[in-house]
């Protein structure tokens, strides 16, 4: 097994019926294969993805999923137990494909690059129906769009030390999920942190651990991207230490949050000293 050339796999368009009858018809885990790039878009292949007999030792470069239609992972949610991909550097997940993301077992993987895409909330459905956390092993760099950003109360972040977590919102429904939920998630220790449009609210329902500091923080958006900071009490969102050089956010929220100033050495500074206001300013 280990002695076979790692391949790619790469379809961006339908398979025939009798295509989708054979793999229906095949055991799970039954195909040895080694992979190099698994990119598959708008086909019915992906639901070959729970036969594979993928080698824990297996490393792929690139695992890229995208599925306009609930019909091309079908086969792949109805597994109840999950299956093994080995190690993944960079996995991309877009509309119905984020859900497969559940039935990976991911539990040693260490990712350079998560993102997920769901611009629909039927896109996530799945994944919200959950109880329990689903593990994405160590991720240093993640990214999710829309109502993919709901799906981050629903994984275990415990082994997570980001390198970088990017959120973007740019409708309000798109965090309901999130904002909606009484208590708080764990996000453990990230370095840099980038929210958008209405994904800044989501700080409100976050825990960072209290040995993190930050080396940037940054708060785009505009006045009404920050109703929901603007209605916690001050001083309520506690975000840590933050580097000053990488402190950007809107001064009129400034009083919302709490948090520690910090300069190169780690050595806290007074925030009348910070040179300059590089955030978005709110009016």
């Amino acid at each position: 097994m280990m002695g076979e050339t790692p391949f790619c796999l790469e379809r961006r368009w339908a398979v025939s019926p009798l295509a989708l009858e054979n793999i229906e018809r095949m055991a799970p885990n039954s195909i040895g294969c080694v992979f190099e790039k698994l990119d598959l878009h708008d086909t019915g292949l992906i639901n070959i993805l729970p036969k594979l007999r993928i080698h824990g030792d297996c490393e792929f470069k690139i695992l890229r999923l995208a599925a306009s239609e609930e019909a091309h992972v079908a086969e792949v949610l109805a597994q109840e137990k999950p299956f093994c991909v080995g190690r993944v550097k960079r996995m991309f997940l877009q509309e119905y494909a984020v859900c497969v993301i559940t039935k990976m077992s991911l539990k040693d993987c260490e990712f350079e690059w998560l993102d997920l895409v769901a611009p629909r909330k039927e896109h996530v459905a799945e994944v919200l129906k959950q109880e329990k956390p689903f593990c994405v092993g160590r991720v240093k760099s993640m990214c999710l769009w829309d109502y993919a950003v709901s799906v981050i109360t629903k994984m275990s972040l415990k082994d997570c030390e980001f390198e970088s977590l990017y959120l973007h919102a740019n409708e309000e429904a798109h965090v309901a999920e999130v904002l909606a939920q009484e208590n708080p998630f764990c996000v453990e220790r990230v370095k840099e942190m980038r929210l958008w449009d209405y994904a800044v609210g989501v700080i409100t329902k976050m825990t960072i651990h209290e040995d993190n500091t930050m080396e940037k923080l940054c708060l785009v958006g505009d006045k009404k991207h920050f109703s929901r900071i603007l209605k916690e009490g001050d001083s309520s969102i506690e975000l840590g230490r933050i580097r000053l050089s990488g402190f950007e956010v809107p001064e009129r929220i400034k009083r919302k949050l709490r948090y520690t100033l910090v300069d190169g050495e780690g050595k806290e500074v007074l925030e009348e000293e910070e040179p300059s206001q590089r955030g978005n300013l709110l009016e």
